[in-house]
């Protein structure tokens, strides 16, 4: 049980290492490639999953519940007031929410060994990565989501969002 554990703990520690390796240069990089990107607008619920789902080749249900889950992380991240600035920047978001998968049997060991080593905000992207598994994507592609959502808000002239969202990784 112990091994199993340790196993899963460096997996997600891993896994929330690379979800910090990128940069500016990558939001930059993911908002140059695509200039035939839609006017997102609040009628076009649709508009930033059918970007994720286009650029990074996934199925609308991984796109919506890939953003449900991030959005589910920057609650538990950031204060109330926050947190419903970049809510309301993402026509559906409560919907997308709901998209989230549930627990993960894992969450509870792993945020109890984060906690005692000082990590809550480790705990915390651990059960994002844990999230993104579920969908059938890799931790990895959180680096890839991230871009594409500050696109999105860019192109909605909704940069207080942005801000919101950069600052959580």
């Amino acid at each position: 049980m112990k091994k199993t554990l340790l196993s899963l703990s460096i997996f997600f520690l891993i896994g929330a290492t690379e979800l910090s390796a990128f940069g500016l240069s990558d939001v930059t990089n993911a908002m140059s490639q695509n200039t035939s990107t839609p006017q997102a607008t609040s009628s076009q619920a649709s508009g930033l999953t059918e970007m994720l789902s286009k650029q990074l080749n996934i199925s609308d249900k991984q796109a919506s519940g890939g953003v449900g889950s991030i959005l589910s992380y920057a609650k538990s991240a950031l204060t109330s007031n926050k947190f419903q600035t970049l809510k309301s920047a993402i026509p559906n978001a409560q919907s997308l929410m709901s998209m989230v998968p549930k627990g993960n049997s894992t969450s509870g060991g792993l945020s109890s060994l984060t906690n005692a080593m000082g990590g809550n905000s480790i705990s915390k992207m651990a059960g994002l990565a844990s999230q993104f598994s579920s969908l059938g994507l890799s931790s990895g592609m959180i680096s890839k989501f991230v871009p594409i959502i500050m696109q999105y808000f860019k192109s909605s002239n909704k940069t207080e969002a942005g801000n919101i969202l950069s600052s959580l990784f």
